[in-house]
């Protein structure tokens, strides 16, 4: 059973408060394809990754933007916004940071037999 990050405890999801007030925001199908990955392929690492549930809903707007909802400790919604606003900063090294850590995570496999990250990715990083 996965655990907060620190591996103790119980599960994240098992806190009410990690579910009352989700973080939600717009992004554009450029944006959720670089995030997500083609087909949203990437979300259940990211997801994995973040101890969060992300919710996508594709044209939730007139424009064509994905409305983002994201439920998870307060901790984990702040880094995956910060990670999103980093990856369309104008500075070029705050998106550079950003892009190599979502590489990171994208390029970290899931165990088939496990619902966590493998730890053999995981120390491999």
């Amino acid at each position: 059973m996965e655990r907060g990050s620190g591996g103790e405890g119980q599960a994240w999801w098992m806190d009410p408060e990690h579910f009352r007030r989700p973080l939600v925001f717009f992004m554009d199908a450029e944006q959720e394809e670089l995030v997500f990955g083609r087909g949203d392929a990437d979300l259940r690492r990211l997801e994995e990754h973040s101890h969060t549930l992300i919710q996508l809903e594709a044209w939730a707007t007139p424009e064509g933007h994905t409305r983002v909802t994201v439920v998870g400790s307060p901790g984990a919604r702040h880094w995956l916004q910060e990670l999103v606003r980093s990856l369309d900063s104008a500075d070029y090294e705050e998106r550079a940071r950003a892009l190599e850590l979502l590489g990171r995570v994208h390029g970290r496999p899931l165990c088939p037999a496990s619902p966590g990250l493998c730890r053999a990715g995981a120390a491999a990083a």
